[in-house]
């Protein structure tokens, strides 16, 4: 879950501003060094600034304080228009014992860790806000008694300032991901932390440990009163035109309706546990490419999908509950995009797909099927304080099939030989299972669909009833892998990759 709720969230809301200091995703590596204890304000001749921070943190037995040091090299000034980068980024996390408690009651005697760390960076009179993501290099070893330090790092943003004056970074909210380790399981590197609506993990996403399963989450909000000012860099120079930093990443991303991606009506949202208040925050626009398998369960085979570009705005619609039990849910939608050529009209669907399976066990027949959706699709991420449990995908397609061959010789079926009514789906996806899945970090989602009667096939002679008895009925299984998103606002994540597909999906 996000960071108190709202440490990414002040994303979208920045981008209303007028902004001057442009976000882009960081290429270069970690620079290790020694930090140094400036206690915040300026980092001198570019050596690391080092400052230490009070938070109050929400773990599953309760909030209790934690102290987080935010380490960070960097210049001692700048000029306009020129990227600014922090390097060496490190957070060192002090847990009481207390929440050493509720590690051990995940029965793991080790564990790995994710933080995104909520930076807000002014330039003058306009700001930004954006994401620090972090991990540890492994499995750390969970004490028997007292408490216990962890040491995250990660690759961040580099900041581009446009007006002379100072850059100044102040830390706000933080989220933990804590994820037990397997006794037998080789240290590994640590979970990309999911947040739900908020701002991504920016940099790299390294590969998911094997974990017990159970995975904590944890919401921390500075103590009141901090100062939470960790530098600021002089910069000078005139004023540079820059272009504002959502331009490039709305170039990967279809554009959405005036008001943004809306859930879909047919598919309303759980019912919420009494005591639940419900908003609707500044959602998140995006895009995701999502590949992957259909079943033919009479023909015996599968078909691949995709990929195909999918529209997202993330957190339409916020559920929390924070009496226990605690609730939250997120609810985002999306929406296929598909443009057969350059000059062509925006297709809300999958790119045809070509498929070759054998009627009756031995005869080739060879097809192009195009889904096409109608309306949007809901993703429904729903969980409690402490971790996310499950996420539930709704939408509806047709079907549409032509270009039909059986043993090579072409069956007129004719433009419109489609199903009969849309196909519904819904799919599943855990951040449990193995590979996990988060509508931050991509993975796979599994459902079973069925496949209606089949209308309007032949030319000259109905061959509704024959399409009908060989593809039309249940259990045909269904696994499509989403990518990690590309997010307008900052950039991150783009341009938005294409995720290999996965077939097997366990837990």
């Amino acid at each position: 879950m996000r960071g108190s709720g709202r440490t990414a969230s002040r994303a979208p809301k920045a981008a209303a501003r007028t902004t001057a200091l442009v976000v882009v995703l960081a290429v270069g590596g970690i620079a290790a060094g020694t930090a140094s204890a400036v206690g915040g304000g300026r980092a001198p001749g570019g050596t690391a600034a080092a400052t230490a921070l009070a938070y109050q943190c929400h773990f599953p037995s309760g909030s209790r304080p934690v102290e987080v040091t935010v380490a960070a090299g960097l210049p001692s000034a700048g000029k306009t228009g020129r990227p600014l980068q922090p390097t060496g980024v490190r957070l060192t996390i002090a847990l009481p014992q207390a929440a050493v408690a509720d590690l051990a009651r995940l029965h793991s005697t080790t564990v790995t860790a994710a933080t995104v760390l909520g930076i807000d960076a002014t330039n003058g009179p306009s700001g930004t806000n954006v994401t620090w993501p972090g991990a540890t290099g492994g499995a750390v070893d969970v004490p028997t008694r007292g408490g216990m330090v962890l040491k995250t790092s990660g690759r961040v943003p580099v900041l581009t300032p446009t007006l002379p004056g100072d850059v100044t970074l102040t830390a706000s909210g933080l989220s933990l991901t804590l994820a037990p380790v397997k006794a037998d399981a080789a240290p590994s590197p640590s979970p990309t932390p999911p947040v739900p609506g908020g701002g991504p993990n920016q940099g790299s996403t390294p590969t998911p440990p094997a974990t017990t399963g159970a995975v904590m989450q944890v919401n921390c909000a500075l103590a009141h009163g901090q100062l939470a000012t960790l530098a600021a860099v002089p910069v000078t120079g005139a004023a540079a035109q820059v272009a504002p930093p959502h331009s490039a990443a709305k170039s990967f991303c279809p554009p959405q309706p005036k008001g943004g991606l809306q859930l879909n009506p047919k598919f309303p949202p759980p019912k919420p546990p009494k005591g639940s208040k419900v908003t609707n925050p500044t959602p998140q626009p995006g895009c995701a490419y999502v590949v992957g398998y259909s079943n033919v369960r009479k023909l015996n085979g599968s078909a691949l999908v995709g990929p195909g570009l999918t529209d997202l705005n993330l957190t339409v619609r916020l559920v929390v509950k924070l009496t226990k039990p605690t609730y939250f849910e997120f609810d985002n939608a999306g929406i296929l995009d598909f443009k057969p050529c350059s000059t062509c009209k925006v297709v809300h669907g999958l790119p045809p797909a070509h498929a070759t399976f054998l009627g009756f066990g031995f005869v080739p027949v060879s097809a192009t099927m195009q889904l096409t959706e109608i309306g949007t699709t809901n993703v429904f991420a729903i969980g409690t304080a402490s971790t996310l449990t499950i996420n539930r995908v709704f939408s509806e397609v047709s079907l549409r099939v032509y270009d039909v061959k059986v043993n090579g010789v072409p069956l007129s079926v004719g433009p419109h030989c489609q199903s009969v009514h849309p196909i519904v789906l819904r799919l599943i996806g855990s951040p449990n299972s193995i590979p996990p899945y988060s509508i931050q970090g991509g993975g796979p989602l599994t459902g079973e669909i069925t496949i209606p009667p089949f209308t309007g096939c032949g030319v000259g002679e109905d061959l509704d009833p024959l399409f009908t008895a060989s593809i039309s009925g249940p259990g045909n299984s269904v696994v499509l892998t989403q990518g990690i998103p590309c997010f307008i606002v900052g950039g991150q994540g783009c341009p938005p990759q294409i995720p290999k597909p996965i077939r097997k999906v366990t837990g």
